[in-house]
């Protein structure tokens, strides 16, 4: 674990008891009984620098999720780069966590599938709420948290429409914070490899 932690961002997820990651990487690195959206983490650092966190996200109820052999929905979080989800997933599966069970995987899955959708290139401009140009000069947009899942399987046909190699790269989310901090809005961004200038042609 390095002391000098960076920033991260949710970028995956792994699904295993709580009982079995510890025997695969170890006890949590950080336990906060009073964080009511997270109750432990572990924090790494690899030969090459990279960082990356593993966490209970949105898990905890009174918990139970560590008890009882319960399957746990762990998130994985870094910084972003890319390359470092690829890094982080060999090191795990090193360790022998079930990585073919990740969303990394099924996100690869999902991208190769030819869904059966009646969509346009037009129709990249009515996904999500924001769009923008990414650091690496690709289309990035975000979307509503309660509508994600719907518009990830058409962004992904949309994508097609332009050519078989564009697809969905990354995804992040977005928390924002109620007025009171009691509550919270999640948002999805998904980063495509999409060029943005090829979006700004259409609209």
């Amino acid at each position: 674990m390095d002391s000098n932690w960076t920033e991260a961002y949710y970028q995956d997820v792994i699904n295993m008891t709580y009982q079995d990651l510890v025997k695969c990487i170890g006890e949590p690195h950080f336990v906060d009984e009073w964080d009511i959206d997270t109750y432990c983490q572990w924090h790494f650092e690899l030969d090459d620098l990279t960082h990356f966190s593993i966490y209970d996200w949105k898990e905890s109820n009174n918990y139970q999720h560590l008890t009882g052999g319960k399957l746990v929905e762990w998130h994985i979080g870094h910084d972003g780069k890319p390359g470092t989800i690829e890094k982080v997933k060999a090191w795990l599966h090193d360790k022998g966590v079930e990585v073919d069970k990740s969303m990394y995987y099924k996100m690869n899955a999902l991208n190769a599938v030819n869904l059966n959708i009646q969509v346009g290139i037009k129709d990249i401009k009515k996904i999500g709420k924001t769009h923008f140009k990414d650091e690496g000069g690709v289309l990035a947009i975000i979307c509503d948290g309660d509508t994600s899942n719907i518009e990830e399987i058409l962004l992904r046909s949309i994508l097609k429409c332009f050519g078989d190699e564009y697809k969905i790269i990354e995804t992040k989310d977005f928390i924002i914070w109620g007025d009171r901090g009691q509550e919270d809005i999640i948002d999805i961004l998904f980063v495509t490899n999409l060029p943005y200038e090829f979006y700004e042609q259409i609209v």
